[in-house]
């Protein structure tokens, strides 16, 4: 869930670190609520707040916005803590610690294989991993600082779960924006 908070205008911001002043709503960020959301379901916030109509775009394009912050600002943080690259995630799969791996949409076919292969025996070997699908090797190479990765390993932490949630966040409002 998402905490929205309602200005003095009546203009809607996304609150990912529920830090900011006031009232706020909570906003269902799975996929089929944002498909289904829209103005006439931002509505409902008019019994509790003052809020102006239409702005779901305009909403939408802050959550996305403060999401790509939010996501610079922690691979900015984890970076030198991720292997990149086919051979660096294969190595970092045989280690023991749990793992969370990044896999590009567009990765190829050969390299997911590759991987989810690896991240299966991994599993049955008793070791746990969380697969994240990204948008793009653009994507994933802007955020750790590249030209492209297809993939990309981190050891699992509280900061890798959140990581893995804005990213899922962030793939499903590019989706339905």
């Amino acid at each position: 869930m998402l905490r929205l908070v309602v200005d003095a205008e009546g203009q809607i911001w996304p609150d990912l670190l529920h830090k900011l002043p006031g009232r706020g709503a909570w906003h269902c960020m799975s996929e089929a609520c944002l498909a289904a959301t829209n103005d006439k379901r931002l509505q409902v916030m008019k019994r509790d707040f003052s809020i102006v109509l239409p702005q779901w775009n305009v909403l939408g394009d802050r959550i996305r916005h403060v999401l790509d912050v939010h996501l610079v600002q922690m691979f900015s943080r984890i970076r030198r803590g991720v292997a990149t690259g086919r051979d660096a995630v294969m190595h970092r799969l045989w280690n023991n610690a749990p793992v969370m791996l990044l896999l590009a949409a567009d990765a190829g076919d050969a390299i997911t294989r590759q991987v989810q292969d690896a991240a299966e025996k991994r599993q049955q070997a008793g070791h746990g991993y969380t697969l994240v699908l990204v948008a793009d090797r653009d994507w994933l190479g802007r955020m750790l600082g590249r030209e492209q990765v297809a993939v990309a390993a981190l050891d699992s932490s509280a900061m890798a779960e959140k990581l893995k949630q804005y990213c899922v966040w962030f793939g499903r409002m590019k989706v339905s924006g």
